[in-house]
């Protein structure tokens, strides 16, 4: 038996003090979502039929995914401008991973869809509905914190059944619910257990509770697995995409974890200086990225700079600054003009090497191993080739490559991808 309290022995000085967030705004909007008020008809179109309101065959309500718009948003902080009309469309049920650097806006996109900010101009809308100016507590969204936000005086069961009881619902239907929400994150036992006697990932599954027995429209999380060691985080990424699957929820999962991104998500959005690079499926945007930092984010890839040479009959190729003719594609469109300055990306993955005098593939170049670097499935080799350029190769298993061997290196033209540079 669970030991959900009827009354939840916490003041608005408790909520506070539990609260692990510092920033005033941001710990009044944590609260909000936690404890989440029913929404009232001026919220919500009451009469509109929507996804998230369906039953499953038990009589309870199935977690649906709602349809997430942004047009053209934007926000700056003291003259800088932090993202730049960003325009975005998710249908309900996604999975969708923001990547990008720190300051490229990750975090406040997902502030202004929380509720936690407010967008300078253009709009958001969840399900079919603007919420720019809607509190945070109004907009059915649930939050899943790296901190996770717990109340460490509370037991498992405590915290799922504190926004219920802010909403209203009765016990039985709490109990229910959140009884429900333990077994699908596979807690079932865990209901009477303190926060402080849960490991890491324990708790980091109850933080995903939480955000989920409100039933919300969307759910964002904001790198929740970064304090985790990398074999938790991988069961983790399992459980989270099969939870994702059952309950067909629309969630907006920020990391730095480019792999994780690859293996949770159907999109892949990549930001930069607050602007996408690009938005796509994970196979297309790891295939054929859009950008030479899309390629270098995502995939490690090598950047050479240098001349746009060749033809569409002849193929082309990027004139390092040493002279060498390196054949690629261009991604999108041919230069605008002989000799435009341009930058070559190639996957690590896709460069192979060989002994020195052989021919890898039908184009290759001499080069020098400068540094190898075991890392257990592969070994990173970073090559010096002819002229001095740099590049990355990463052979699987133990290459067995040493520091100064010569060797040829070579890939295909259509694996290298040329992007002029038109604002450098």
């Amino acid at each position: 038996m669970n030991s959900i309290s009827k009354d939840l022995p916490l003041s608005d000085t408790d909520e506070r003090s539990a609260c692990p967030a510092t920033n005033g705004s941001r710990r009044a909007g944590i609260l909000g979502l936690i404890s989440r008020t029913r929404r009232s008809s001026t919220d919500i179109d009451a009469a509109k039929p929507t996804q998230a309101s369906q039953p499953d065959a038990g009589g309870q309500r199935i977690v649906l995914g709602s349809e997430i718009l942004l047009d053209r948003v934007s926000k700056h902080f003291s003259n800088k401008t932090v993202l730049d009309e960003i325009s975005l469309k998710l249908d309900s049920g996604s999975f969708f991973a923001l990547l990008g650097p720190s300051g490229s806006g990750k975090s406040t996109l997902l502030n202004l869809i929380a509720g936690f900010e407010r967008p300078d101009s253009g709009d958001i809308r969840i399900r079919g509905r603007s919420v720019v100016g809607v509190p945070a507590y109004a907009r059915q969204v649930g939050v899943v914190f790296q901190s996770y936000a717990l109340f460490p005086h509370l037991n498992v069961a405590e915290n799922l059944a504190y926004p219920l009881r802010r909403q209203g619902i009765r016990s039985r239907a709490i109990h229910a619910r959140v009884n429900r929400m333990l077994e699908l994150v596979r807690l079932g036992g865990y209901a009477d257990m303190r926060i402080t006697q849960l490991s890491g990932g324990q708790q980091q599954r109850v933080a995903l509770a939480r955000a989920l027995v409100a039933e919300p429209d969307v759910l964002l999380m904001d790198e929740p697995m970064a304090a985790l060691d990398k074999s938790l985080r991988d069961d983790l990424q399992v459980e989270i995409k099969q939870l994702q699957q059952s309950l067909g929820a629309t969630i907006i999962y920020i990391t730095h974890d480019q792999r994780e991104a690859l293996a949770l998500a159907d999109q892949i959005g990549v930001l930069n200086e607050g602007r996408f690079e690009q938005v796509g499926d994970a196979v297309s945007i790891y295939a054929r990225p859009a950008s030479a930092f899309v390629a270098r984010f995502l995939t490690g890839a090598s950047v050479l700079n240098g001349r746009a040479g060749g033809s569409a009959a002849d193929g082309w190729y990027l004139e390092d600054e040493n002279g060498a003719r390196l054949p690629g594609q261009w991604h999108d469109r041919t230069p605008s003009s002989p000799g435009a300055k341009a930058e070559m990306a190639i996957n690590p993955a896709l460069v192979k090497i060989t002994a020195s005098g052989a021919h890898p593939m039908g184009w290759s170049i001499d080069a020098r191993v400068a540094a190898v670097l075991y890392v257990g499935e592969s070994t990173i080799v970073h090559l010096t080739l002819q002229g001095g350029s740099t590049l990355v190769a990463r052979e699987p298993g133990a290459s067995g490559r040493s520091v100064g061997e010569p060797v040829r290196v070579g890939w295909r033209p259509e694996d290298a991808f040329l992007f002029e540079v038109l604002h450098k």
